[in-house]
């Protein structure tokens, strides 16, 4: 019996080697024979690459040389840069694979005062002061190709997670693609921003510019050039009826027109330092002759509020700053962005401000293709109310949702009717230009409508962070891709489309944000009413002493009564306010505290409990078979 017992013994000894072993073996050869393979079990395929990168790597005919500079001191920016390291290199090894020999990659580590950091910084890689050792670090890539094509990415922050397979493939497409499409600007919008006044062109402006060549056009346009491949219109509103026409004519010449059009444009139309702003032409104004003819509408006095994906905003209220949701100022998310849409292929959100909405008229032969929605819990709001110093307090309040559809964004497509069925305006008729009146498209055309243009400015959807005295821009949201997708799929050149469709490293607690909104919408009327009636008790008390002053006016013993009861409401209603306010903030943590808790306990929790009662029944079982021995 001894005997067996150590001889079973030094058997499991041997076994516990033996898995080592193999273990080790399996690890090294795994390593070497499925190098290649990956396995990405995000739900967004974060860590993959897409088939758009493999296209664009396919596409490389000449030599690309990138260069990733990295410095050796990267660790102390904090962990998330090494982590964002680990993925870069993983990528290119990737691309690596699927270039081949096309794509040559080298690594370069810039130490101080070497000639690879006067490289880097004649490269224009931003240098991050190291305050502990004294030096520059340096993380970022250039790529150049073989008739001197360059491009830089300055710098790779971690909040840009989501969006490195873009920048880096993006890249390589500008270095492979030299010839690129003409778009045209058309607007009253100053995306160009104004040298004079040291305002910088606005990011969607540089963005675009890095995939199309742009012409900025100004004034009365009699004709479109038939070079121009995309007409953008950003909130024409001092538009003739000359350009108008010109507009309607290029359609039907087979061009494309990528329109933001607005019933409340935030820079253009906003009050100025307290003041009302310049009554100006707005784009609905004028284009409706054109949106008429191929059967929209956009209502030119009503924006869309949305509490489905509502910002939060700060704002002063009886010298008290309060935190809210604003639903005019919104994301549209997942159910929002048209699954089937190839513009919103993989965007996770895009941001707008005063946004109306398009109504489609059936009878129309055009089709009409939604791509942005509202969410379920969007309601309509008159101009009036968000026009001078609006509410977002009384906004959310007062919001009364509806369930029925609300485009935002729509694609018109096929065969174009002109506007003008009597002819050409008469300054298009005496133009130099003069060709023959069209009334129907010589070719199927497309025209893309948003109904937004503030989406376009940076405030919408970038970030300013600053990085060792440098800004970097961070975009907390893709409008700059879904205009870039627009744009493409315009002028017919896909390749890049499906690029642009990485989901978010952060997963959102979707459950917990909708009970939050509930939680937060029942308090903000709550404390709408009592804020309403502190405001009405000053407004009285006020009154009775301008009285009391003037008139010297005694009151009587019911007046002095009322008065002191007035008071008394509004000590008891700034009491509530405050109770109000409190249990607000705190029942809202309380509910996202226990949601957190739940979801990230309860399976360990389950987990433990089964191996727990695993182990119970072997012990249990073990106790009989040894009894019964």
């Amino acid at each position: 019996m001894h005997h067996y017992s150590k001889h079973n013994k030094l058997f499991s000894h041997l076994n516990i080697v033996f898995l080592f072993v193999l273990f080790v073996s399996v690890n090294i050869w795994g390593g070497r024979l499925f190098n290649s393979v990956q396995l990405d079990l995000t739900e967004d395929k974060i860590f993959s690459i897409s088939d758009a990168t493999i296209e664009v790597l396919e596409s490389i005919k000449e030599p690309i040389r990138l260069s990733f500079y990295t410095s050796e001191n990267l660790s102390l920016l904090g962990p998330d840069y090494i982590s964002l390291m680990l993925r870069i290199e993983g990528l290119l090894e990737t691309y690596k694979l699927v270039a081949g020999s096309n794509l040559i990659i080298e690594r370069i580590v810039p130490k101080p005062f070497s000639p690879e950091e006067d490289r880097a910084v004649s490269d224009g890689i931003h240098a991050i002061p190291d305050v502990l050792g004294n030096s520059q670090i340096f993380f970022g890539l250039t790529g150049h190709n073989s008739t001197n094509g360059f491009y830089t990415i300055p710098h790779f922050a971690p909040e840009q997670n989501n969006l490195i397979e873009y920048e880096l493939t993006r890249l390589i497409f500008d270095l492979v693609n030299t010839k690129k499409r003409t778009v045209a600007i058309y607007g009253d919008l100053p995306i160009s921003g104004d040298k004079t006044q040291r305002v910088p062109p606005w990011t969607i402006l540089e963005t675009i510019k890095r995939f199309f060549s742009v012409q900025i056009l100004f004034g009365d346009v009699k004709r479109f050039s038939n070079d121009i491949d995309v007409l953008v219109l950003t909130e024409p509103g001092e538009i003739s009826k000359t350009t108008l026409y010109a507009i309607d004519q290029f359609i039907l010449r087979g061009g494309r027109v990528l329109a933001f059009l607005d019933p409340f444009n935030e820079t253009l139309d906003v009050s100025k330092n307290g003041q009302p702003s310049v009554p100006r032409s707005r784009g609905l104004d004028n284009f409706t002759k054109l949106l008429n003819a191929w059967g929209i509408e956009i209502p030119t006095r009503t924006v869309i509020g949305d509490l489905g994906g509502a910002i939060n905003v700060q704002m002063t209220r009886n010298d008290r700053i309060l935190a809210t949701k604003y639903p005019v100022w919104f994301d549209v998310k997942e159910g929002g962005l048209v699954s089937d849409e190839v513009i919103t292929s993989g965007l996770s959100r895009i941001s707008l401000r005063s946004a109306g909405y398009i109504k489609h008229s059936p009878q129309q032969s055009l089709k009409f293709q939604p791509i942005l929605l509202a969410s379920r819990e969007s309601g309509f709001i008159d101009v009036s109310k968000i026009e001078y110093a609006p509410n977002p307090v009384e906004i959310l309040a007062n919001l009364q949702q509806t369930a029925e559809q609300k485009v935002l964004m729509a694609r018109l497509s096929g065969t174009f009717k002109t506007a003008f069925a009597i002819g050409a305006p008469v300054a298009n008729v005496d133009s130099d230009n003069n060709m023959p009146h069209l009334n129907d498209s010589v070719k199927p055309s497309a025209v893309v409508l948003v109904a937004d243009a503030d989406l376009l400015a940076d405030e919408a959807w970038l970030e300013n962070k600053n990085l060792g005295g440098q800004t970097l821009k961070v975009p907390l949201a893709n409008n700059g891709n879904l205009v870039v997708n627009a744009l493409e799929q315009l002028v017919g050149t896909s390749s890049m489309i499906g690029l642009r469709g990485k989901g978010t490293l952060k997963r959102r607690f979707t459950l917990l944000e909708k009970l939050e909104q509930e939680a937060e919408i029942k308090y903000r009327k709550k404390e709408n009413k009592l804020l309403s009636k502190i405001e009405d008790g000053k407004k009285f008390i006020d009154q009775v002493r301008r009285t009391e002053i003037k008139q010297g006016v005694v009151y009587s013993k019911e007046q002095q009564m009322e008065l002191e009861r007035k008071r008394n409401e509004m000590i008891e209603a700034r009491k509530e306010l405050r109770d109000v306010q409190f249990s607000a903030k705190e029942n809202i943590t309380e509910l996202k505290n226990r949601i957190i808790f739940y979801n990230i306990w309860s399976v360990p929790t389950l987990l433990l409990l089964l191996i727990f009662g695993l182990n119970l029944v072997r012990v249990i079982n073990w106790r009989k078979s040894f009894g019964e021995s």
